[in-house]
């Protein structure tokens, strides 16, 4: 059995994307047992993917808030603990980060990860035993497809990618309709979608009877999701609800549109048609990655604003 830890803490859509690379290394090396070492607000994720054995959780972000407070300090002592119980046959830093390769100090294994020239902090390659060079103008699935292949020595020819994520146990939430969610939050204003567009794809979707779900996460995106409540009677502003719950309700909606946030990757990755929008970020390095089990589209580039028109004209498409 080799056992293997893979080091990816951050954000919810870079996890997402890191994803494949679970199923690729069990089809290629089966007998393995893989850990994953993640920020504990994004610990779902990992937790929805069968062929993940342990998580290890880490705070770095509330650690970094609380300093001088002694709870920090337990809590990076009892991750470091848990990381060094473990003997591993091989550790991948998927982060490519100062804050993600300082936890391979503590690992037990061979170190691998990108070449100095392959991430932005190179000076994170400098902790690794192993590195290996992937370009850095790819969509980041195959990126971290093409690390674990060159890691563990396999050829990925026309292997597709799987994100393999199971939704079990649907919670009941009282959604007997059929619906869809939009996911119109994203914490830098660049990349949200103006409201009014919101509104007309709100109109056009209580014209096919669907109901529309808006989730939210922080102030700002719920007192927009009270504004695009009113737009029609269909409309639904979701309770704030953590990461397991919110992909309970995705995995039964119609489609999901969203910008590019984590939540967006996040329902093409349960395979739910997913229209991803981009303004202010590069979809062929981040956008949804096609699933080929379902349709998923990006619209807009950088520096363009995806119209109305062009949305209404995919949801035809895919309902």
């Amino acid at each position: 059995m080799v056992r293997i830890l893979i080091i990816k803490t951050s954000s919810l859509g870079d996890i997402i994307h890191c994803l494949p690379v679970i199923n690729d290394i069990k089809y290629f090396v089966p007998e393995s047992s893989i850990d994953w070492l993640v920020e504990e607000s994004f610990a779902d994720i990992p937790r929805l993917h069968p062929n993940i054995n342990s998580i290890i959780t880490i705070s770095l972000r509330s650690w970094k808030k609380n300093l001088r407070k002694k709870i920090t300090w337990v809590g990076l002592y009892n991750s470091i603990k848990a990381i060094r119980q473990n003997h591993y046959d091989i550790v991948i830093d998927f982060q490519g980060l100062l804050k993600s390769a300082f936890f391979t100090l503590f690992t037990h294994g061979d170190i691998h990860g990108f070449h100095k020239n392959s991430i932005r902090e190179g000076v994170a390659s400098y902790f690794y035993k192993h590195t290996h060079t992937v370009s850095k103008h790819i969509h980041a699935v195959v990126r971290n497809r093409e690390l674990a292949s060159k890691c563990f020595e396999y050829d990925l020819l026309d292997q597709p990618a799987s994100f393999g994520l199971e939704i079990h146990n649907i919670k009941n939430f009282n959604l007997s309709e059929r619906y869809v969610v939009l996911i119109h939050g994203s914490s830098k204003k660049t990349k949200q979608w103006p409201i009014d567009y919101w509104q007309k794809i709100i109109q056009f979707f209580n014209t096919l009877g669907l109901r529309v779900l808006l989730p939210w996460g922080s102030l700002e995106e719920y007192e927009a999701a009270k504004i695009l409540r009113k737009t029609s009677t269909n409309s639904l502003v979701l309770p704030k609800m953590n990461i397991s719950d919110l992909a309970n309700i995705i995995s039964g909606a119609k489609c999901v549109i969203g910008v590019d946030s984590g939540l967006t990757h996040l329902a093409n990755a349960i395979c739910i048609p997913t229209i991803g929008l981009y303004m202010n970020s590069n979809p062929y390095l981040n956008g949804v990655y096609p699933n080929l089990k379902v349709p998923s589209v990006n619209i807009g580039e950088l520096g363009i604003v995806p119209s109305v028109e062009s949305i209404i004209s995919q949801i035809e498409t895919i309902i």
